[in-house]
């Protein structure tokens, strides 16, 4: 028995045919032809900037508070150009706003060229002062777009052989890298990519040497005179080395005033308790041989004096060794090793 269409149903599948076949469609790069009410995934992909950096200038450093100026171009490239959207940057950690000025070699939606003048704050870690390292950090983020719209992406960063010259500091560009990474600002679903590019500076070992833990050695070092002298001369010994205690802590003081109070150790730190030590163990020699001799008992000073003359001397230069290698030298390496 043969089974009749109804007329009405029959003209409503007719008119669903003709809607769809008459539908606004989209032609993608590639020819694929898409229907209009589909996925919108080619219109909410992230424009992805990959970020390329030219340091000129660094300068103006001020290790106490971890501030530094700065002059760099700074370069966008759309990695799939043309993008979508415009980059809306900013630099989340200069302190005073932006210098910014437009190259004039601008592609809208392509490759987008500053030059950027900026006084910024970056990382400081005071762990190896004087031997300190600086991270020259740059945070770049959208003002506007979310991660899902616009993403920063590190490229390279370099720095001007001809005017790149920050005094006291060496660059390691073995170090120096970028990574983007992804932040919230309360709403979870809300998210925004950021992006810390870094060069990695140090001191001048040699110079930080000589401005300031050299001049700790010559002061302990006219404090062993001490050793030299006579088990007898007693008040001269006692005067020698009480003004090198008084001296070494002036000295500290002076040292630490140049960073903010911290709340471990640096190294300059661990080298003075140790220095202390040896200074205070030398004051306490000088007064036990003082008690021998104006006890009359010469016999035991000038043992005493035998026994301390090279003891002590060899006792500090061991602490010293000790310090540079475990607290400074093999940490300091570690760490330059895990940043590679």
């Amino acid at each position: 028995m043969k089974k009749i269409i109804p007329v009405g149903l029959f003209f409503m599948i007719a008119m669903s045919f003709g809607l769809f076949a008459f539908a606004p469609v989209k032609v993608s790069a590639a020819g694929n032809r898409e229907l209009a009410g589909s996925s919108q995934t080619a219109q909410t992909d992230a424009d992805v900037y990959t970020v390329d950096i030219i340091v000129l200038n660094l300068f103006d450093i001020d290790l106490n508070a971890g501030t530094y100026s700065m002059d760099f171009y700074l370069m966008f490239n759309c990695a799939d150009a043309p993008c979508a959207r415009e980059p809306k940057w900013d630099i989340l950690n200069s302190t005073s706003g932006l210098d910014v000025q437009d190259q004039g070699t601008t592609i809208p939606f392509a490759y987008y060229e500053y030059r950027v003048k900026a006084d910024m704050i970056g990382r400081v870690d005071y762990t190896y002062y004087p031997f300190d390292y600086l991270y020259v950090d740059v945070f770049i983020e959208d003002k506007e777009y979310r991660s899902n719209e616009v993403s920063y992406e590190y490229l390279a960063i370099s720095v001007d052989p001809y005017l790149f010259n920050p005094a006291g500091w060496i660059h390691k560009e073995d170090y120096d890298y970028g990574e983007t990474y992804t932040i919230q600002y309360g709403d979870p679903d809300i998210t925004y990519d950021r992006l810390d590019v870094w060069l990695f500076l140090e001191r001048d070992w040699f110079g930080a040497f000589m401005k300031t833990v050299f001049a700790a050695i010559v002061i302990v070092m006219i404090g062993m005179l001490s050793y030299l002298m006579k088990a007898n001369a007693t008040t001269e010994r006692l005067a020698l080395v009480s003004s090198t205690l008084v001296a070494i802590v002036l000295y500290h003081i002076s040292l630490v005033a140049g960073v903010p109070a911290t709340g471990y150790l640096t190294f300059i730190d661990k080298f003075m308790i140790w220095t202390y030590l040896i200074v205070f163990l030398s004051l306490a020699v000088s007064v036990m041989m003082m008690v021998y001799v104006n006890a009359g008992k010469q016999e035991k000073a000038e043992r005493l004096h035998a026994q301390t003359r090279w003891l002590v001397p060899a006792m500090w230069i061991a602490i010293m060794a000790y310090v540079f290698i475990f607290e400074l030298i093999l940490p300091y390496n570690k760490l330059l090793a895990s940043i590679s």
